[in-house]
């Protein structure tokens, strides 16, 4: 009997932590203002959307194919070769706004790439970003591109704020004696809540 009663209360506590997590992952951030510094080429702001699995992760997409007015790709990459940009960059700006009751404690940026550099070919690349009024290096890079940062805001309270991420790519080669392609591929950010203190 007391080894029944002892089942049922631990079957009464895990439902209740299911339930308290399941009240937290369910909060949501909303994101809106998106908008980019080259709006037809490298980030592309109008197909830049939250998760349709996570709403609390922006994917930012990048622009793909070719401007045909001036014969040049339009994907976020620094390239040698032929129809392409030397040199690629672009800002992509959005606002957060956490739900009624909860604060924006960490956001996480991440972007993918891949680059290549043959002989004189050379290539490198930064970015940086503004979360509210703060400002920080993301850092630079070469052939990788790929990075992820985190600012941590915990105990902030911040509940609304705009960020804005920037990405520059560069690429050199001789004529006739090198190739260097630099790219981004992908990128996203997510973001972590925590409930204000004396929130219900």
């Amino acid at each position: 009997m007391q080894a029944a009663w002892r089942i049922t209360r631990l079957a009464c506590v895990a439902m209740v932590l299911s339930a308290v997590g399941s009240s937290a992952y369910g909060q949501q951030v909303t994101f809106s203002q998106i908008s980019d510094a080259a709006p037809a080429k490298f980030f592309n702001a109008a197909t830049t959307a939250p998760d349709v699995q996570n709403p609390n992760r922006l994917i930012i997409r990048m622009h793909t194919g070719m401007d045909w007015t001036i014969w040049k790709a339009t994907d976020f990459r620094a390239s040698t070769a032929a129809y392409s940009y030397t040199s690629a960059m672009d800002t992509i700006r959005f606002r957060v706004k956490a739900p009624a009751g909860y604060y924006i404690a960490k956001i996480t940026y991440t972007q993918r790439g891949a680059g290549t550099a043959e002989r004189t070919g050379k290539v490198s690349g930064g970015a940086h970003w503004v979360v509210g009024d703060f400002a920080f290096n993301l850092g630079g890079f070469s052939t990788t591109p790929s990075l992820s940062r985190t600012v941590d805001l915990t105990g902030r309270n911040l509940t609304s704020l705009p960020v804005s991420i920037t990405a520059s790519l560069f690429a050199f080669a001789t004529p006739q004696l090198g190739s260097a392609n630099l790219a981004l591929t992908g990128a996203e950010v997510h973001v972590q809540l925590l409930p204000l203190t004396g929130s219900d």
